[in-house]
């Protein structure tokens, strides 16, 4: 798992630096959803609608964000969907500080990983999470072949923390084969090493075999295509501030983050990486009595 350094390695430049190309209503850091949207900020919201809706937020319920980034999906929950509260969950100083400054009594943020979030007194209704799974494993947890055990120690934890047939609502890039040439392959070393350092990125197979038994899908989209989109409007954004982004951060951090968006678009557009959104329904429990034999009798079977 990306440990708190390598998260504020990329998450904590300046969160003015992010409002440079990031949307001006949510700064969501994700890939936004463009079917049919005019422009950045309307494909933003339409991710923040889908991914509530795939885990079936309501009024009055109670929604975890895990990795909430700026906070715009829990204030969505909470302004627009009538959610009674919403926690979110960061690493990153940044966004802490960011949320914290923006509060109000229905939305907490809490700096730490879901991994050490202690159980909840009352469970949540609803569990969100967007871009931050690719951060739960590492690039050393997949060579150990402990990646999956630690995904469904994930999926089991948002169980653990939300009521009975809670859904959950999930976004993360996976991959979709090796490297096939070796400018894929560049791209890959240099968003993993010198980008989201501390990370990796699942196959799908990896995050439906780590819920199996746990949840069950009930629907899933791959959107690569729209990162893309997104990627490509992000950099636009940032060039076209590209001599107040210098005179402030420096030519190293500006020409890092062309990079970093260009790597990123050639790797979708090649079909190297995906989008996935899935949304995933606890399973329910069935009672033990329902398969307890009845006074040393067997269980009725037809014949």
């Amino acid at each position: 798992m990306a440990t708190q350094a390598e998260i504020s390695y990329h998450y904590d430049v300046d969160n003015d630096f992010y409002s440079v190309f990031l949307d001006k209503d949510h700064m969501a850091y994700s890939c936004g959803v463009w079917d049919g949207a005019l422009d950045l900020e309307h494909a933003q919201k339409q991710k923040f609608a889908r991914i509530a809706s795939f885990a079936r937020v309501k009024a009055s319920d109670r929604v975890m964000d895990v990795g909430c980034g700026w906070g715009g999906l829990i204030r969505y929950a909470v302004d627009e969907l009538g959610a009674a509260s919403a926690v979110g969950l960061t690493l990153s100083n940044d966004q802490f500080a960011y949320i914290s400054g923006r509060s109000r009594e229905a939305i907490r943020v809490e700096l730490r990983s879901w991994a050490d979030y202690p159980a909840p007194t009352e469970k949540f209704d609803a569990v969100m999470s967007v871009g931050a799974f690719e951060h739960f494993a590492s690039m050393e947890d997949r060579a150990e072949n402990v990646h999956r055990e630690i995904y469904r120690k994930f999926f089991q934890w948002c169980s653990d923390i939300s009521v009975d047939q809670a859904s959950l609502g999930l976004q993360t890039i996976i991959l979709t084969r090796p490297p096939r040439n070796l400018s894929e392959v560049r791209d890959a070393r240099f968003l993993l090493e010198d980008v989201f350092r501390g990370s990796a990125l699942p196959y799908i197979e990896d995050v439906l075999q780590a819920t199996s038994g746990i949840y069950e899908v009930m629907e899933l989209r791959r959107i690569g295509k729209d990162y893309s989109r997104t990627l490509s409007e992000w950099k636009t954004r940032l060039i076209k501030d590209q001599a107040k982004v210098i005179d402030r951060y420096g030519e190293p951090l500006f020409h890092h983050y062309e990079r970093y968006f260009e790597s990123s678009e050639r790797v979708f557009n090649s079909g190297l990486v995906d989008l996935l959104q899935v949304s995933l329904r606890k399973k329910a429990q069935i009672s033990n009595k329902l398969a307890r034999p009845t006074n040393g009798r067997q269980p009725w079977r037809a014949k």
